[in-house]
């Protein structure tokens, strides 16, 4: 795939999720967001800290990458790794329906201001935007950034812009479905 190419896939990806997150979630009552999922799973407002609590582990280090990753290379094209393919199709919720135990750190603890919660997701979705926008003149495959599972284990920026995106999509899933059993409730 083309640099650009991807870098526009990204960058609707996070567009999609931001007008999707303004228009589902960033208005309903507090209640409602914090209500437990039916099936005893986390709540709206937990799905989207327990991706602020991703988005405050990644965003950083794309940053840092993006600022010292080269320019890209003639012919400029895109291609994910191995490994970068792998983490991004275990997350996809097309391809996996698998669950996942959360790591500790990434669980949400109580929340007691979910329109905060929201409010820092959004803000988040707009950063990966300006990561995404300042990638243009950048080879991601040249810079590494490491993964929440250990700082050994590194995938290359974009498949890790990929992979949190890719996670986002699973996760406001997961939240969809809780305001979706709220309203047949």
């Amino acid at each position: 795939m083309m640099h650009q190419e991807f870098l526009d896939t990204l960058e609707q990806q996070v567009e999609e999720q931001l007008k999707e997150v303004i228009a589902v979630f960033q208005n309903l009552p507090e209640d409602r967001l914090l209500q437990p999922a039916a099936n005893g799973g986390w709540s709206m407002a937990e799905c989207i800290e327990h991706l602020n609590a991703y988005g405050d582990f990644y965003l950083p280090r794309l940053q840092k990458a993006v600022s010292k990753a080269p320019a890209p290379q003639q012919p400029d094209r895109f291609k994910h790794s191995l490994l970068g393919r792998y983490f991004i199709a275990m997350m996809n919720p097309k391809d996996s329906t698998k669950k996942y135990k959360a790591m500790k750190r990434y669980r949400p603890v109580t929340l007691t201001e979910p329109h905060a919660v929201v409010s820092r997701f959004i803000q988040q979705l707009e950063e990966l935007l300006k990561i995404i926008m300042q990638a243009e003149q950048k080879n991601l495959m040249k810079v590494n950034v490491a993964t929440t599972l250990s700082s050994l284990i590194k995938i290359h920026a974009g498949d890790a812009i990929q992979f949190v995106l890719t996670h986002n999509r699973r996760h406001l899933l997961q939240a969809r479905r809780n305001l979706k059993h709220q309203t047949h409730a």
